[in-house]
C-alpha cells in the first residue's frame, strides 16, 4: 500500500506524527510526502526511526502532483490544525480513501468516517498506525473507500457550488 500526503514540513501538518506512525510499517507500505524540502528535523527523525519507506519529494506543480495522485492507494493528513486543507478535496477527487483529522475542517465535512476515509484525533499516533493498517491488512478497502470518495465528490463540482452562491445571493436580494 503506497500512502501519500502533500504539504509544507511545519508543525501544525503533524508530519512528526506520521513519520512515527510508520515505525513498524517499513516493510508494509510506502509513505511519500510532497511539498517543500524536508528540514534537518524530519531528515533526522526518518533516520533515526530507520524509515527506508519513507520518501520527502520537494514541491510539485499541479499537473505533476496529478501523478502521485493517481499512483497511491490512500491520501493521508495528520495534521494538528488546518482551517480547511484543500488537499482532501483533490485527493477525494481523484478517488482516494483518507485519513485525516478532527482538526482539517475539510475531512470534518468531507469523509464519513468508516465510508470513505477516517478521521483521528489529533496528535494520536496509535490511532493513525492502526487506520494505516486497516488499509495495509485489506487493500481491496482502498478501492471501496475511494469509490465512495469520488461520488462524494459529485456533490462538490464548481458548477454546483455556483448554483448554492446564486441561490443564497437571490435569496438575500429577495428579503
Amino acid at each position: 500500500i503506497v500512502f501519500l500526503s502533500v504539504g509544507q514540513f511545519i508543525y501544525r501538518k503533524g508530519y512528526d506524527i506520521l513519520l512515527k506512525a510508520c515505525e513498524g510499517l517499513q516493510d508494509l507500505c510506502d509513505v511519500y510526502i510532497v511539498g517543500a524540502e524536508a528540514t534537518d528535523e524530519y531528515l533526522y527523525m526518518k533516520d533515526k526511526l530507520y524509515l527506508n519507506n519513507v520518501y520527502f519529494i520537494g514541491f510539485k506543480q499541479k499537473r505533476e502532483l496529478i501523478e502521485y495522485y493517481k499512483a497511491v492507494d490512500v491520501f493521508v493528513l495528520p495534521t494538528r490544525e488546518d482551517i480547511w486543507g484543500l488537499v482532501i478535496n483533490e485527493a477525494l477527487t481523484y478517488g482516494l480513501p483518507v485519513i485525516t483529522t478532527d482538526k482539517c475542517l475539510a475531512g470534518v465535512e468531507l469523509i464519513d468516517d468508516g465510508q470513505n476515509g477516517f478521521i483521528v484525533p489529533a496528535g494520536s499516533i496509535d490511532d493513525l498506525r492502526n487506520k494505516m493498517h486497516f488499509f495495509i491488512n485489506d487493500p481491496y478497502q482502498c478501492i471501496q473507500f475511494g469509490k465512495k470518495s469520488f461520488l462524494k465528490m459529485q456533490n462538490y463540482t464548481i458548477e454546483q457550488s455556483a448554483n448554492e452562491h446564486f441561490r443564497a445571493f437571490n435569496k438575500v436580494l429577495s428579503s
